[in-house]
């Protein structure tokens, strides 16, 4: 484990991983931060003849905290790669942000092969390993319990919550019938079918 001042020269992997986060994390975080007057409303959010404020404003703020965390990571990334190392609480503040993306994935999993989609597609699934595998040893135990424990919440929260409560009977026929059902565009449409497998009749 490192030392609370002990800096860490990148490794080639390392700096890889840096680099994807700079790229695709820094990268959201900037567009979703500076997205205010480009982004247009959801068709959900018109229950009227206008779109609905409140559903408007809910919506921002989860924008904005997806955006928030993905600029922070990426700023962590980025701050390593000019640095050329990192510190114990840099490496860990990456475990723990991979982890919190992560815990939100399991918890909206959705059935079938486009969960599974879903899941292989991004990033943070992939970096997690990475992180987990070869990097494990530089951080501190409690921080390692942490971030199993964000990702064992989230599955937890699927398995109790969100397939019980949320999306039941826990099918694609299920969530596509709702997805109509609030509006959802034909071009998103086919392409939720595409990723799922699923031929309409």
């Amino acid at each position: 484990m490192l030392s609370a001042t002990e800096l860490y020269a990148l490794t080639p992997l390392l700096k890889g991983i840096l680099w994807v986060e700079v790229i695709v994390y820094l990268g959201i975080g900037v567009y979703e931060i500076l997205d205010d007057f480009r982004v247009k409303p959801q068709s959900w959010m018109t229950l009227g003849s206008t779109p609905n404020s409140y559903l408007m404003i809910k919506e921002k703020v989860g924008h904005k905290m997806h955006g928030g965390l993905c600029f922070l990571l990426g700023f962590i990334a980025l701050n390593g790669l000019i640095e050329g190392a990192v510190t114990r609480f840099e490496l860990e503040l990456c475990f723990v942000s991979l982890a919190l993306l992560m815990m939100t994935i399991w918890m909206t999993l959705m059935p079938g092969r486009l969960g599974l989609t879903v899941i292989l597609t991004k990033p943070e699934f992939w970096l997690q390993i990475l992180m987990f595998g070869c990097f494990l040893p530089l951080i501190q135990p409690w921080v390692v319990g942490l971030c199993l424990g964000l990702n064992l919440w989230g599955i937890l929260v699927n398995v109790l919550h969100t397939r019980r409560q949320v999306l039941t009977p826990f099918a694609y026929q299920t969530l596509r019938r709702d997805a109509i059902e609030a509006g959802l565009g034909e071009r998103e449409l086919r392409s939720f079918d595409t990723l799922a497998g699923h031929k309409p009749e």
